[in-house]
């Protein structure tokens, strides 16, 4: 099995130079393919099939440092959708989807679209980043066309969610069966915060823009290793193999035609789980805990974004954005509620502690005014001719 990521990594030019001379008999002494790697490598020489093959190109947000490219063959596209549709979203002819993803450079919104031109599914597309479809415009749009399933970025199911209830309008909307989220980890605590808000079962949708689409979460919240084209390790921080059950650093491998990967250390934290004996599904299971730059350290203990999520959605009070800061020692909790919520920082402060040991500091404030939330776009055609 290991062959075929080998084969399809050879196909670039960049794995090419990357490995020659090298001895690759033994997958264990193949190098680790970094980020910066990607990033400062040319767009071409990743490229692992002919240009007339390419159906599309993307990039990272560039957020932590220079854009990564990443291509997509035609025959990439069939690949990423069926991770789609034969996931247990069952996504089918019947279906509207709402796609709240950017239709920009990031694949999650392509590869949505992609599988409900397949499965026949209705389509409509509410990029985020638009002017033109601000929060209170999705939530319109559902009251008019009735989308059987909403695909957004978790925090944007917060932000739409606490528009709705400004405009009272009630969830689960008419005819909405299913949330799929993607673009940010979603713990199991958080999950059934959605699932309590919007009243429908969540989904999630694991990958990146350079890896591609990877898994769909199941009806529990689990990700199935069972996507044939990826192959998924775990290592210490020495690059060693750690057991299943031990959290440690992501390594992936894809044989994407577009832009293959060999052993790409993404950053990610992750583990493999043995599955319960008793589950009628005996496929691995793999946990995501976030990416190892969103850990806070605290007095010895390493807190990842799972962890975080776990606690900040435990809370009695669950608040509607948050934020965690770090400064030395010093770890700073920013939750805000709604203006009506009578609740202290000393009483958050307290419930923390007692939940998890840790002594933070809480502030209580706004992260986005409410009233930013239902205000208009800026957004306004250009006019041509005007009366007075």
């Amino acid at each position: 099995m290991n062959d075929v990521f080998v084969t399809s990594a050879l196909r670039s030019s960049f794995y090419r130079k990357k490995l020659a001379g090298l001895s690759i008999n033994r997958w264990e002494d193949i190098p680790f393919t970094t980020k910066d790697e990607l990033r400062n490598t040319s767009a071409y020489d990743l490229l692992g099939a002919p240009i007339e093959s390419i159906a599309t190109y993307h990039e990272t947000s560039g957020t932590t440092g220079t854009p990564t490219p990443s291509w997509y063959s035609h025959s990439d596209v069939t690949k990423e959708f069926k991770v789609i549709l034969q996931s247990k979203l069952n996504l089918n002819k019947s279906d509207i989807l709402l796609n709240r993803f950017p239709f920009a450079l990031a694949i999650p919104s392509f590869i949505l679209y992609w599988a409900c031109q397949e499965a026949g599914a209705a389509h409509i597309g509410a990029d985020k980043a638009s002017m033109i479809t601000p929060d209170q415009r999705v939530v319109e749009i559902m009251q008019r066309a009735k989308p059987s399933i909403l695909a957004l970025l978790p925090s944007e199911a917060e932000k739409i969610y606490e528009v709705a209830k400004q405009l009272h309008i009630p969830f689960p909307t008419e005819g909405l069966r299913a949330l799929l989220l993607a673009g940010e980890l979603v713990s199991p605590k958080r999950k059934e915060y959605f699932e309590k808000l919007w009243g429908v079962p969540v989904f999630t949708f694991f990958g990146s823009t350079e890896t591609g689409g990877l898994f769909v979460s199941d009806q529990d919240g689990y990700y199935r290793l069972n996507n044939p084209h990826v192959k998924i390790e775990v290592v210490d921080d020495n690059g060693y193999p750690v057991p299943h059950g031990v959290r440690g650093n992501g390594v992936l491998s894809t044989t994407r035609e577009g832009m293959p990967l060999l052993r790409y250390y993404n950053h990610d934290l992750l583990e493999i789980r043995d599955p319960d004996p008793a589950s009628e599904d005996q496929t691995p299971i793999l946990i995501h805990y976030g990416r190892d730059e969103n850990t806070i350290n605290w007095h010895g203990k390493e807190w990842t974004f799972y962890d975080l999520q776990e606690l900040i959605y435990s809370l009695d009070r669950i608040p509607l954005l948050w934020k965690v800061k770090q400064n030395g020692e010093t770890v700073t909790f920013i939750l805000q509620y709604e203006p009506d919520q009578d609740i202290s920082a000393d009483m958050i402060k307290n419930e923390i502690f007692k939940r998890s040991d840790l002594e933070a500091e809480v502030r209580i404030e706004d992260i986005i005014p409410l009233e930013k939330l239902v205000g208009k776009p800026v957004y306004s055609k250009y006019v041509h001719i005007e009366k007075e």
